[in-house]
């Protein structure tokens, strides 16, 4: 049987070009990232974790392990002992990225930082490390095989605090080349840190040192990339100000894992927006559905139109996963269509159902105030019909 030229085609794209787009990727295609450290809500709700939950792409499990932040190293080692995987293999088979920030290494097993590290030697995961190896704020990494993997090494000053502009150094490189990093606000602060040889140093501060800001080599069968400003404070600028720090945050994880990093900015920013507005909306319309269904409207037909966005959306995350942007901006716009009609067909329904509360209620009430009017005319009208009782001679006689 003669087969199709086209899915020849279709096999060669799905067993050559997929893997280089995808990188390291879990079964659906997602990067699936364990993080640890300061891994909390530390910018109002909108930070680079939060960031990285919103993105299709990236499935990301959260250890917040920094007893300092969370009120006792108990809750610390509590979160390390439910989320680090059990065994070695089962870190290479559950994950793809390990992710950093500013983590405290008294919460690490030393069998755990092994693990870590070999799985970025041997298991080929990739290891995104954020903010400091060594700092005040907790025991170095600098002894430990974790820390001996990095394209770094800690600076004697450590913790650097000042207003620090980025300076790009590899103009080739897909991550450099896919955002205006140099337009973005200055850093309030970096973890000062030495290039090892062999490594790539992708952008630096403007500290006259030239302290690197992004540095990156592959070691082994993984890659570990650094990024050298501290988190939350350093990076707040950024939170705060500049509109491509969504994609500054996801951008850095794909490079991580090896993912191909999208070069159209603001059709990324475009997308990403509506994949932030969709849980917001989402969650707005599924509460007019149900304030409506408790007054008794019908929303069964809605119900299964809030499954129809769900399968859509879960249609434009394939195109995401797929790099397929623009259909899956076009299936976001549908998305976002379909919840507003939902809403308003909802808002109607809600309507219909409470004007039978209303004449319910105007009927009670107007039935109230006859019946109080009929009683009061029986009793203050009608009374000039009895005659006043009088005084019994018995009683005016006693």
């Amino acid at each position: 049987m003669r087969r199709s030229p086209k899915l020849i085609f279709l096999g060669i794209l799905v067993c050559f070009v997929l893997p280089d787009l995808l990188g390291r990727t879990g079964p659906e295609g997602r990067i699936r990232a364990i993080c640890f450290g300061d891994v909390i809500d530390q910018y109002g709700g909108f930070n680079s974790f939060v960031v990285m939950r919103a993105d299709p792409a990236i499935d990301a499990t959260m250890v917040p392990s920094r007893g300092d932040y969370l009120g006792s190293y108990e809750e610390a080692w509590r979160n390390m002992r439910i989320y680090m995987p059990r065994t070695y293999g089962l870190l290479i088979q559950d994950y793809d990225l390990l992710v950093t920030s500013d983590a405290d290494r008294t919460v690490f097993r030393p069998d755990w930082i092994d693990w870590m590290t070999r799985s970025v030697t041997d298991g080929g995961l990739g290891l995104e490390w954020l903010g400091s190896i060594q700092s005040t704020s907790f025991p170095s990494w600098e002894a430990t095989t974790l820390a001996g993997i990095a394209p770094v090494e800690p600076a004697p000053e450590l913790d650097l605090t000042s207003n620090l502009r980025v300076r790009v150094l590899d103009q080739q490189e897909p991550l450099m080349t896919a955002l205006p990093w140099e337009d973005s606000p200055p850093l309030a602060n970096v973890n000062t840190q030495v290039p090892k040889e062999g490594s790539s140093i992708w952008a630096v501060t403007d500290h006259p040192k030239g302290y690197p800001l992004m540095t990156y080599w592959q070691v082994g069968q993984g890659s570990v990339l650094c990024f050298s400003s501290k988190f939350p404070n350093g990076v707040r600028p950024w939170s705060r100000d500049w509109p491509f720090f969504p994609q500054a945050m996801i951008y850095l994880s794909y490079r991580a894992a090896e993912r191909e990093v999208p070069q159209d900015a603001l059709l990324f920013k475009q997308l990403f927006t509506e994949f932030l507005e969709y849980a917001q909306r989402n969650s707005l319309v599924a509460s007019v559905v149900q304030f409506t269904e408790s007054f008794g409207g019908r929303v069964e037909g809605l119900y299964r139109r809030l499954d129809g966005v769900a399968e859509i959306k879960s249609l434009a995350d394939g195109a995401y996963l797929r790099g397929d942007l623009e259909e899956c901006l076009d299936l976001m716009g549908k998305v976002k269509a379909e919840q507003k009609s939902i809403t308003a067909d909802s808002m109607k329904a809600k309507d219909a159902a409470l004007l039978w509360v209303y004449v319910t209620e105007w009927c009670a009430l107007t039935s109230t105030l006859l019946l109080s009017g009929a009683l009061v005319w029986y009793l203050m009208v009608r009374r000039r019909l009895y005659r006043e009782v009088g005084v019994s001679r018995h009683l005016a006689d006693g």
